[in-house]
């Protein structure tokens, strides 16, 4: 897969490329990146950035730059996916980033200021993405974010591809269930005898009884996020049983 990132600051992406699972899998060439500074295509001697149109606080990024770059990149790919990281984007969730995963090209616009030039997003941009209800000082950071969440879906990144199935949100969307390690006995407190027993069909049961109460419990709304009303009530059926033990 390749990602291409436009950034008015490429040494922010320096270290994380040099490390971790994007360093793993530009090494073993499963993964690509290229970094454009949209600085090299400024229209004049100002920047990349302006006042905006009706008042207001802030600077906007000027359409040209993006339109340029944007160019530049599409004519290196046959097909891409251009991706803006916004507030007002669509939340990033498991099932949008098994639908990224579909593409070899995604490219990601990295805003600051105030944002864009709504006309990039109207007519340039295929998907703005958020990754939370909150504001950040830059788009390179939930980028980042974004990156990560995909790239550790892709075979052959992880030493082990069921670390990344049996992670949080396992399960079809749940919350993960609880792991434990040596000692068995610690501060008088002891691992679940369950885990112990060596019986995988009863332990795995135990496990997507326990996610299924930490969802309910913390996080229910997940559940609507991964079934439909129908799905629910077979899963629950499917699932009940297992509170009796």
């Amino acid at each position: 897969m390749n990602f291409d990132i436009v950034t008015i600051n490429p040494d922010f992406f320096v270290s994380p490329l040099k490390n971790g699972l994007i360093y793993k899998g530009i090494k073993k060439k499963i993964i690509y990146f290229n970094i454009w500074n949209l600085m090299d295509f400024k229209q004049n001697n100002y920047g990349v950035d302006d006042k905006i149109y009706g008042g207001g606080a802030g600077l906007l990024m000027q359409p040209k730059p993006l339109y340029y770059v944007i160019k530049k990149i599409r004519s290196l790919y046959k097909k891409t996916f251009i991706i803006h990281v916004s507030p007002q984007g669509q939340l990033i969730n498991l099932n949008l980033i098994n639908q990224l995963l579909c593409y070899d090209s995604l490219v990601f616009i990295c805003s600051r200021y105030s944002g864009i030039d709504q006309r990039i997003i109207d007519n340039y941009i295929d998907m703005e993405i958020s990754i939370g209800d909150f504001v950040l000082s830059c788009g390179e950071i939930c980028v980042l974010v974004i990156i990560d969440l995909i790239i550790r879906n892709i075979p052959g990144i992880l030493n082990n591809i069921d670390s990344c199935k049996n992670d949080s949100f396992n399960f079809k969307g749940l919350l993960g269930y609880p792991n434990y390690t040596r000692p068995y006995k610690f501060n008088n407190f002891f691992v679940p005898k369950i885990l112990l027993s060596g019986h995988h069909k009863e332990i795995n049961l135990w496990r997507l009884k326990q996610s299924l109460i930490k969802t309910l419990i913390y996080k229910p709304y997940l559940l609507s996020n991964f079934f439909t009303d129908k799905d629910l009530i077979k899963f629950f059926k499917q699932v009940s049983k297992y509170f009796k033990k």
